[in-house]
């Protein structure tokens, strides 16, 4: 099969439809990129295991940058919502919904390690 290419956003999808979309969660799930955003909404799927993409170069290289400039990531997020906060001089949310043992939790803690750094 050929290597189909895959969308870090899945509003870019030429077909979106369920199939197409579960098509290029799993395609990107196995590349190891955990993360895709719908649009500004992230979609996390949870990898069970440690991935080296929360250090002190992943937090310098989404601070201060346009969601959607670079792979998607939670620290994007965090930082959006928070110049968000800083411009506008007003309250932001982060929304984080998942069922048990999805990644809620550790989720919360990569975002207040990116707030904090």
């Amino acid at each position: 099969q050929p290597q189909q290419k895959d969308y870090d956003d899945l509003c870019g999808l030429p077909d979106l439809n369920e199939k197409t979309l579960l098509e290029n969660l799993r395609n990107r799930f196995k590349q190891e990129k955990i993360y895709t955003y719908v649009g500004s909404i992230l979609i996390v799927i949870n990898p069970f295991k440690f991935l080296p993409i929360y250090n002190p170069k992943y937090v310098k290289m989404y601070d201060n940058h346009q969601l959607g400039k670079l792979e998607p990531h939670i620290y994007a997020v965090a930082d959006v919502a928070y110049h968000a906060m800083l411009q506008r001089r007003q309250n932001q949310c982060i929304v984080i919904s998942g069922e048990s043992g999805s990644g809620k939790t550790q989720s919360t803690n990569f975002l207040i390690h990116h707030l904090t750094a």
